[in-house]
C-alpha cells in the first residue's frame, strides 16, 4: 500500500492541463467580478445597508465603507495577475484573501460556487500552476512541462464532490416524487422560444427533476473515465445551459462549472490551448525542464485534510 502511494505522488503527468485551468479560472473570476460591479450589487449589498448578518466566529469582519470598491479592485487585479501568471503567489493568495473576505461580510449572500471558489483558490496556492505559459516562467527563464499527477487530481476530486453532493441533496421526495421546486418554476417560462409550450408539462418538471439527480451523482464517474470523459463534458455543457437558460438568477455558477471542468479532457486539448495563445502572446522560456519537484509533505497532508474534510462533511445531513 505504501509503495503504491509512493508510486501515486510521484508520478508526474503534462503541466499544460492545470495552466489551461489557471487561466480560465482567471478569466471567469475577472468576469463575475465585472458583472457584479456593473450591476451595482457592490452598492447595494456591501455599501448601503446598515446591517449584515455575520457568520458565527466571524463578526470581526466588516464592510469597509467605499473602500468595498477598493477591495473588488485588488480582488480584480489578483484575478488578472492570475490569468497572466504574474507574481503568481502572491496574487492567488490576495485573490483568496480579498475574495473570502468578500463573502464573509454578509452571509445572506452565500452562494454554494462562491464557497467552492474560495476553496478553489486556496488550493491554488500550493499548486504549481504558473509553471508554465506565464509571465513569471518567461521572467524566470523556465517552464515545466510536467507536474505531478495529484495536482490535477485534487482539483478534479474537489468538483465531483460538488456535483455528487448536489445529487445526493436531491435524493429527497419533494425533489423526485413531488417535482418540486421545478413544478413551480418551469412553467413561469411559458414564454421561452421553442420550448416554452413543453415547460408548462406537468410531466416535464418529473423528467429533468430525475435527470438531475443522476447526472450529479454519476457525472463524475464518467468525468473520469477515459473511455466516457468527452461525451461527460457534453452533458456538462448541455446541462449547464439549460440551467442558465431556464434559471438566470443562479449567476456565474453554470458557466464556472462549464469552464472548470475543461480539467478532465485529454491533454492533448489543453496543449492545443497553449500552442494556439503562445503564437499570440509568446508566453516562452528559454529552458524547459521536464518535471517539477514533488511537493513537500506538509503541503501534501494539508491538501488532503481539507480536502477529506470538504468529502466527509457534508454526509452529516444524510446519516
Amino acid at each position: 500500500m505504501k509503495n503504491k502511494i509512493n508510486k501515486y505522488i510521484n508520478t508526474n503527468v503534462d503541466s499544460s492541463t492545470l495552466v489551461v485551468f489557471r487561466v480560465l479560472f482567471g478569466l471567469q473570476m475577472m468576469f463575475s467580478l465585472i458583472r457584479f460591479w456593473a450591476k451595482g450589487w457592490i452598492e447595494s449589498i456591501y455599501i448601503s445597508p446598515i446591517f449584515h448578518f455575520k457568520y458565527y466566529g466571524f463578526t470581526c469582519v466588516q464592510s469597509l465603507g467605499e473602500y468595498t470598491y477598493l477591495l473588488f479592485f485588488i480582488c480584480f487585479l489578483s484575478a488578472l495577475f492570475i490569468t497572466l501568471g504574474y507574481k503568481y503567489k502572491l496574487s492567488i493568495t490576495l485573490f483568496f484573501l480579498s475574495f473570502t473576505y468578500i463573502q464573509l461580510i454578509d452571509k445572506t449572500t452565500y452562494l454554494n460556487h462562491y464557497y467552492f471558489i474560495s476553496i478553489v483558490s486556496f488550493f491554488l496556492i500550493f499548486l504549481p500552476a504558473n509553471c508554465r505559459f506565464s509571465l513569471d516562467s518567461v521572467k524566470k527563464e523556465i517552464s515545466y512541462t510536467n507536474i505531478p499527477k495529484w495536482n490535477i487530481d485534487l482539483i478534479k476530486i474537489l468538483i465531483v464532490t460538488v456535483y455528487f453532493y448536489a445529487g445526493i441533496a436531491k435524493i429527497n421526495c419533494d425533489w423526485l416524487f413531488r417535482a418540486m421546486p421545478l413544478s413551480l418554476w418551469l412553467p413561469q417560462k411559458y414564454d421561452l422560444l421553442y420550448i416554452g409550450n413543453i415547460l408548462s408539462k406537468e410531466w416535464i418538471a418529473f423528467v429533468m427533476s430525475w435527470c438531475g439527480m443522476i447526472f450529479d451523482v454519476l457525472i463524475g464517474i464518467f468525468l473520469f473515465s477515459k473511455a466516457y470523459k468527452n461525451y461527460a463534458y457534453g452533458l456538462v455543457l448541455i446541462f449547464h445551459t439549460l440551467t442558465a437558460i431556464l434559471f438566470p438568477k443562479i449567476g456565474m455558477f453554470p458557466f464556472i462549472m462549464m469552464s472548470l471542468t475543461i480539467i478532465f479532457l485529454d491533454k492533448n486539448i489543453h496543449k492545443r490551448f497553449i500552442i494556439k495563445f503562445n503564437s499570440f502572446f509568446s508566453f516562452k522560456s528559454n529552458k524547459e525542464t521536464k518535471a517539477i519537484k514533488k511537493g513537500n509533505k506538509y503541503t501534501m497532508s494539508l491538501l488532503a485534510c481539507v480536502l477529506i474534510i470538504h468529502i466527509l462533511f457534508p454526509l452529516r445531513h444524510n446519516m
